[in-house]
């Protein structure tokens, strides 16, 4: 087979040329379709129901709203959590769907059950966009002029802008943030109801019933006919006040005798503010799941500059946030790492094969593999990230072609010596080589994406993380085998038809070859030396790791600072924008940052579910060689301790993109998430501060914070029932009284052109900030016989209450959420696990779950603790069909844990944790590892066979194998050495990945060129 596929690339020379000029063209045009992202997208298929209830408690809002949709929602298929949160106003449920399942499946389930749930009237549950917790691409903010009212400007946001934007390919939502919201509002007195033994009830009705547009028909006139309609919509808001409520004394009574008719605006539950403006209303661009956000934002910009000529003088959009920044730059740090890697691979080619033309030709590859991995990735659907482009090694993608033109260049060089160097015969021994060399070749790229198979088993965040980046290794692989096997052929078939290909002897390399054999001889005489040498070093190695520390991933540096505060929960929205304001001073006052965007409370769409207590602030930094501080995180260390000198004042520092994913997963902002499950809020809130108070004590512990699920000061009207059945009064019709009064009741609809507002009603001011005059709110006695004051129906009480209610597998849960810094992430835990068993005692029926990346990093490390020897063992089979030999294949294998030597040493060397990531460079290093060794015991094994004695095959095949193991390994090494060094923006989560793969090959390089030799006496013997 392989014979055939070369001879067929020797003879169609010029087609082979063709069809990969074509394969490069197509991987040209499949990069320039490439969705790109900084970070993979690690979100777990999700869907999220909103539902907004106007006015209600969370423990109300949970038993009336979130409990009959999780009831429900139970049964739909492939659910495997179901998480949930009720707080004033709002519930959101979140559920969670195992791997590989459809997003349209899984939405189109929920929907279907949801459709089986019976809520309160006017409740309407909703599904969130079809995003993720990456989909937050791009902000901006709303300029205005100085005079416009802000209600103006979140009007041009709702009703112009944003409709404009949704229109744009990939889009999903947009959020609109701060301002306020219009309103035609009607301010009651109670005095003036009491007056003319009115009810809100009777008011409500009578503007409900004034304000519309209807439909006669047509009627005829001559030959035409015309359309009929009765116009009675408000068309200002004097028309709302002289709407008639009754008739009193033989007077009519409207709403302007029994209060105000004014335009105001909604409750605000949100306020956002930028750099030294308090109040600014912002746009948040959400992007659909799957879709490229370079080519989302291209055409958003485009979108907004024709909507700028639109807007009124003086308005325009401002962008704030700009998710292509941060793509941007880890593309340059991973083009930057590709092309100094590709450099110095290419200057290895030139030292050692010292032929430019066959550099050359071995070079070819490296940009073939590469396209052919963005062809597979193009028709796959992948998407390139950081990892994923970050992880690829030239060296390892041609060390394929590199062994097969270092051995057809001896052999030319021998036959030249000869005398036998003929166009033909070089031809022939083209052919031989490759022939010979194909099925070595193919065995060597096998056990590397064998290697891989641990990476393909990866669940949830870790797959959705190295998963890409082992199927682009693949590709690009399998790229370069093929035009191994069938382009360097053919072009060597050219280079080859006259002299100037053969070996040139270097003199450097024939004195270091005969160094390695006397070195190798004088080893052969003390071989336990030298293996017990290297076993003790592996030992001391392994002995050593535990020091290093354990995480899931180093952190990307996304360039900005999110940070969150929360205060207590019965915090008020204005004391909330106070604090707000004095923490974007202090963070604007650092020449690091050079802008701050901050948001307190939530979007009026609850999107976003927080509490009025909440503020967020984003902060964007200056590239780190204009700051002042050695690191990020000295940084936060000073801007934390100038923010703490506000009593009262918790913090939680993270990144925009982090923050987003850490949420999404588990429901909480923070690196490690503890959750306590149970049924009593008061037990949970007690058993949360416990916890909370042990982890402060942790050492390393950071932003430490029980997420507040009590606290909240309520105002509790119970109706007296024995009162409401002597008045004959329903416990509904003085429920829905005192929300109209307290809160507000849409009563109707205006129109401004396009633009709808909401026509409310309410009690005056005055009377809603009183608990004395809530006490005298008239409710209406059936039959209109009058109005009795609530005070005779109910009585009034203040309690702390709950201020939200945190659910997860159908169960109240409260979560504590803590930072690691200056420590490793599975030290951190492992303490603060043994520590919190020891002080917090739980009663029954209520346990401690830990998540958060720890959850990710102990899953992942479970997973390989079960597929890597699963996968060495295919390694092995792999080797003895090679070989036909156990002992060969396991003195290859043997070589393998060496490399945990270099590999450990770099990442100590580098200040690096062990990572997922650093165990994925060991994975791929092993590999390496193997066909190092096969190379060499290949070379002896043919040697054996031609008859040479033991000692003679090792010590020659050893020698002989200097130069391409040599090469094979200072290219992989070389090729990832950027991105080893790399402290650009992006080059965090890649550096672990290539330190080891860089450490590790320096290791098992000297394995393989030291010990194998030695090994392969004392194992394989006098075996053939």
């Amino acid at each position: 087979m392989l014979k055939a596929v070369v001879d067929f690339a020797l003879k169609q020379r010029v087609f082979v040329v063709a069809i990969t000029l074509m394969v490069a063209i197509a991987g040209i045009y499949a990069f320039s379709e490439l969705p790109v992202q900084a970070f993979p997208d690690v979100q777990d298929v999700q869907v999220q129901i909103i539902t907004l209830v106007p006015g209600q408690a969370p423990e109300e809002v949970e038993r009336a709203v979130t409990l009959p949709i999780e009831r429900t929602e139970y049964g739909v298929p492939k659910l495997t959590q179901l998480r949930s949160i009720s707080m004033t106003g709002l519930s959101v449920v979140t559920m969670t769907f195992a791997d590989g399942t459809d997003d349209y499946f899984a939405r189109a389930q929920v929907l279907e059950k949801l459709s089986e749930i019976t809520l309160p009237t006017g409740i309407q549950p909703q599904l969130a966009p079809l995003s993720t917790a990456v989909g937050e691409i791009y902000r901006y903010i709303v300029e205005a002029p100085p005079g416009m009212p802000l209600d103006e400007v979140r009007a041009i946001q709702d009703w112009t802008i944003e409709p404009a934007l949704r229109q744009v390919p990939g889009v999903a939502d947009i959020n609109g943030f701060g301002g306020a919201i219009r309103e035609y509002q009607v301010h009651v007195h109670p005095d003036l109801l009491r007056k003319y033994n009115l009810s809100l009830e009777q008011v409500a009705s009578a503007l409900q019933a004034n304000s519309s547009n209807t439909g006669g028909g047509l009627l005829k006139r001559g030959d035409e006919d015309l359309v009929v309609r009765a116009i009675g919509l408000f068309q200002s808001i004097a028309d709302v006040g002289r709407v008639p409520v009754a008739v009193f004394g033989g007077q009519p009574v409207l709403v302007r005798d029994i209060g105000e008719a004014a335009i105001g605006t909604q409750t605000r539950y949100g306020i956002v503010g930028y750099n030294q403006q308090d109040d600014v209303v912002e746009g948040i661009v959400v992007m659909t799941k799957g879709d490229d956000p370079a080519k989302v934002i291209k055409a958003l910009k485009q979108r907004i500059d024709d909507l700028q000529k639109q807007l009124p003088t003086g308005v325009s959009i401002l962008p704030i946030y700009d998710r292509t920044t941060l793509v941007d730059h880890t593309v340059d740090t991973v083009s930057e790492n590709l092309c100094v890697g590709a450099a110095l691979v290419i200057a290895v080619l030139l030292i050692f094969l010292r032929n430019w033309r066959a550099a050359l030709i071995v070079a070819s590859v490296i940009p073939l593999a590469l396209l052919t991995a963005f062809l597979m990735m193009h028709l796959r659907g992948m998407d390139a990230n950081l990892i994923s482009l970050g992880s690829v090694d030239f060296g390892i993608m041609i060390d394929s072609a590199v062994v097969l033109v270092e051995a057809l260049m001896v052999r030319l060089a021998f036959d030249a010596v000869r005398g036998e160097a003929t166009a033909q015969s070089r031809r022939a021994v083209l052919a031989q080589t490759a022939t010979q060399l194909g099925s070595p070749i193919l065995f060597s790229k096998a056990i590397i994406i064998l290697a891989f198979l641990p990476i393909f088993t990866f669940q949830r965040v870790e797959g959705k993380i190295f998963a890409p980046m082992a199927l682009t290794l693949t590709f690009a692989l399998a790229g370069a085998v093929i035009f191994t096997l069938i382009l360097v052929p053919a072009l060597l078939s050219w280079a080859t038809r006259g002299h100037g290909l053969e070996e040139k002897h270097g003199v450097w390399m024939e004195r270091l070859r005969a160094k390695y054999r006397g070195d190798l001889g004088r080893w052969a005489h003390h071989p336990k030396l030298v293996i017990g040498s290297s076993v003790g070093m592996l030992v001391v190695a392994l002995a050593l790791a535990p020091l290093l520390g354990s995480e899931f991933l180093p952190k990307l540096d996304e360039g900005n600072i999110w940070l969150t505060v929360d205060l207590p929960p019965s915090t008020a929205l204005a004391k909330t924008k106070e604090v707000e304001r004095h923490v974007r001073k202090i963070l604007l006052s650092y020449p690091e940052v050079t802008q701050v965007i901050t948001q307190a409370g939530r979007p009026d769409d609850g999107t976003d579910p927080k509490g009025p207590n909440n503020i967020e602030v984003m902060a964007d930094l200056k590239p780190h060689g204009e700051w002042r501080f050695s690191d990020k995180e000295a940084l936060v260390r000073d801007m934390e301790k100038k923010i703490h000198a506000m009593p009262g004042v918790p913090t939680n520092f993270s990144q925009y993109i982090e923050d987003n994913v850490e949420e999404a997963l588990s429901g909480v902002k923070g690196e490690i998430a503890v959750k306590v499950s149970g049924p009593s809020l008061e037990v949970l809130q007690a058993k949360g501060e416990e916890i909370a108070a042990v982890l402060r004590q942790v050492r390393g512990s950071a932003d430490v914070e029980e997420i507040q699920i009590g606290g909240q000061t309520e105002l509790d009207i119970t109706l007296d029932r024995a009162a409401l059945s002597r008045y004959g009064i329903n416990v509904n019709d003085a429920a829905t009284t005192v929300a109209t009064a307290l809160g507000s009741a849409v009563a109707g609809s205006f129109y401004e052109g396009n633009r709808i507002f909401n026509v409310t009603l309410r009690l005056d001011q005055d009377y809603r900030n009183s608990v004395d005059k809530v006490l005298q709110l008239p409710v209406s006695l059936p039959g209109g016989a009058g109005t009795v004051p609530l005070g005779q129906l109910a009585r009034i009480e203040e309690r702390q209450g709950a201020a939200k209610v945190l659910r997860e597998s159908g169960s109240r849960i409260v979560a504590i959420k803590v930072n690691v810094l200056g420590r490793d992430q599975g030290g951190f835990v492992a303490e603060a696990m043994r520590r919190v068993a020891d002080a917090v005692k739980l009663p029954g029926g209520y346990r401690i779950a830990w998540g958060g990346q720890f959850e990710n990093q102990k899953r992942a490390t479970a997973r390989l603790m079960i597929i890597v020897p699963l996968s060495l063992v295919g390694i092995f089979v792999l080797l003895f069909w090679a070989f036909r030999s156990i002992r060969k294949a396991l003195l290859i294998l043997a070589t393998v844990p060496f490399t945990l030597i270099g590999g450990l040493a770099g990442l100590a060397l580098a200040g690096l944790h062990l990572s997922i990531s650093a165990a994925v460079g060991f994975i791929a290093v092993a590999g390496i590892s193997v066909q190092n060794g096969v190379i060499m015991v290949e070379q002896i094994v043919a040697l054996r066979a031609q008859g040479h004695a033991l000692e003679d095959a090792v010590l020659e095949g050893a020698a002989s194998r200097l130069r391409p193991i040599l090469m094979t390994a200072l290219m992989a090494g070389l090729g990832l050495l950027p991105a080893a060094l790399s402290h650009g923006i992006g080059s965090e989560t890649q550096r672990p990945f290539a330190v080891v793969i860089v450490g590790g090959i320096v290791s098992a390089t000297l394995i393989a060129l030291n010990l194998l030799p030695l090994l392969y006496e004392a194992v394989v013997g006098d075996e053939i």
